[in-house]
């Protein structure tokens, strides 16, 4: 169901024979792109990637182009949770809490996804107005386990009976491929053909398939489904809102004592942002531009 592996997309496909519904993601390239910005362990990068797949699935149906969707989860176990943003073009960003989750487990225990993500997770996601920042829907819920392919099953499954397969394979200790399948009951459809398919969810079939060949053809002759069909193809890619003027205007909201102090030190401050890992420095002289052009309310604190 992908076009190349270079590429990161998502998708919807069907049977119309057998009502069955699929959405598809594959954030191979951003997910690549942000274990290593944020220098990620090898299993703090599989459960990102996972999770960011997960938001792939989510975009399908969820968001409007004027929208950016933000799927946060606080996690009871060492990884902390993650907050993940898709905006209306496609472009992915975010991060884990933890970047080496597994040296906060017992020795000697196996840093799988249920121990690192817990018990329990508290999940939100939230419709955000694309540049003027208003909610425009939020829900939250609670679910366990707390790993990510539960939380999305719980999510989808309040509209619509669903399964979920998220897979994420590394290779020389970066994520290699990272793709998620999810499958839907549309009305009408026969619980034989549901439960059929859902059992190649449930007995590993699929997660073995994703990580090694996801075309349109190869997935009709596992899912044993001739009539399998795509929709259009949606783009995705890492992007990041972040920028030299949104940096600065975070320090001009600064006490001014503060700015003085760091212009006077005649180091630069690096500045970095979570979402993306890309780092600002602001130098004396950029402080002092900031101080300069404070508002008077702000140059009263000099006072």
């Amino acid at each position: 169901m992908v076009l190349a592996r270079t590429n990161d997309a998502c998708l919807e496909a069907f049977s119309p024979s057998k009502r069955l519904r699929f959405l598809y993601a594959d954030v191979s390239e951003t997910a690549r792109r942000l274990a290593a910005a944020h220098k990620l362990s090898a299993p703090a990068a599989r459960l990102f990637g996972k999770a960011l797949a997960g938001l792939g699935l989510l975009g399908v149906d969820v968001g409007e182009d004027d929208e950016v969707l933000c799927f946060d989860a606080d996690l009871q176990g060492p990884l902390g949770g993650f907050h993940l943003e898709r905006d209306g073009n496609g472009h992915l960003r975010g991060h884990v809490f933890e970047t080496r989750p597994e040296t906060l487990l017992p020795s000697g225990e196996e840093p799988t996804d249920a121990a690192l993500c817990g018990r329990a997770a508290r999940v939100k996601i939230t419709r955000v107005q694309q540049g003027g920042g208003a909610i425009r829907s939020q829900m939250s819920f609670a679910v366990e386990p707390a790993t990510p392919d539960v939380v999305l099953t719980a999510f989808f499954n309040n509209a619509i009976p669903t399964r979920v397969v998220l897979s994420a394979t590394e290779w020389d200790g970066e994520p290699d491929r990272v793709r998620a399948l999810a499958l839907q009951r549309l009305p009408g459809a026969e619980d034989k053909d549901f439960d059929r398919v859902a059992a190649l969810f449930a007995d590993g079939t699929v997660a073995d398939q994703l990580a090694f060949d996801a075309t349109l053809a190869t997935m009709r002759d596992v899912l044993d489904l001739w009539d399998l069909k795509t929709g259009p193809t949606r783009a995705l890619a890492f992007g990041c809102s972040c920028s030299a003027k949104r940096v600065f205007a975070s320090f001009a909201k600064r006490p001014a004592a503060e700015l003085r102090a760091l212009a006077a030190s005649g180091r630069t401050v690096p500045f970095r942002c979570h979402l993306c890992g890309r780092e600002y420095p602001v130098g004396p002289s950029a402080l002092a531009s900031i101080l300069r052009h404070l508002t008077p309310t702000k140059k009263e604190d000099k006072k």
